[in-house]
């Protein structure tokens, strides 16, 4: 066989095994990097194309993304990091997804139970940034330390910004209920659904 040839097929082996390692990458977390958009963004088109960006730029740096729960956390900072991207390039989309945000919420909150509203409204009394480390930990069910990976910063940072937002949360959820300390913060936290 000809050592052209021989490239050649090692070439299409190299490629199978590429593509074999993308469609499993996809396969398995596809439907975590839409959610995490969905709730970043104004509309499902929105969201539509910002994981389809994500998995475009794992297609491309794919020998940079980690097999496992690594790669899982190293989409998330990607899926961040094309959002915020996406922000920057148009203000004016920025403020219309916000508002359409906000419209959605509205719409699932009149139509929950008492306590999901109440949840739902404790939320939107966060900042950004808040409301951004609590769903990361509660509803993406990342850890601190994958938090930091997405966040790009130290891993006590990310707990400790973790631990203000459920304190801020807890306490916006008390205002809102007109509870005390006797509540659990933890079933609060733990009822926190999709904005």
């Amino acid at each position: 066989m000809s050592p052209l040839r021989q490239e050649v097929e090692r070439m299409s082996e190299a490629n199978g095994d590429r593509r074999r390692r993308f469609d499993a990458l996809f396969a398995s977390n596809s439907s975590d990097i839409v959610s995490y958009c969905s709730w970043r963004t104004g509309s499902a088109n929105d969201a539509q194309d910002a994981a389809a960006e994500v998995f475009l730029t794992a297609w491309r740096r794919l020998d940079d993304v980690a097999d496992g729960e690594a790669g899982r956390v190293w989409l998330y900072a990607t899926a961040r990091k094309v959002l915020a991207n996406q922000r920057r390039s148009s203000r004016r989309r920025a403020a219309l997804q916000e508002r359409l945000a906000l419209e959605v919420v509205s719409t699932v909150q009149d139509s929950s139970d008492s306590e999901e509203t109440l949840v739902h409204e404790a939320l939107h009394l966060l900042g950004p940034h808040d409301r951004e480390v609590l769903l990361l930990a509660e509803w993406e069910g990342l850890s601190p330390a994958q938090i930091a990976s997405v966040l790009g910063c130290p891993r006590v940072t990310a707990r400790g910004r973790l631990h203000r937002a459920r304190r801020r949360f807890r306490t916006a959820f008390e205002e809102l209920t007109g509870k005390g300390e006797s509540e659990s913060p933890r079933r609060e936290a733990s009822a926190i659904s999709m904005p």
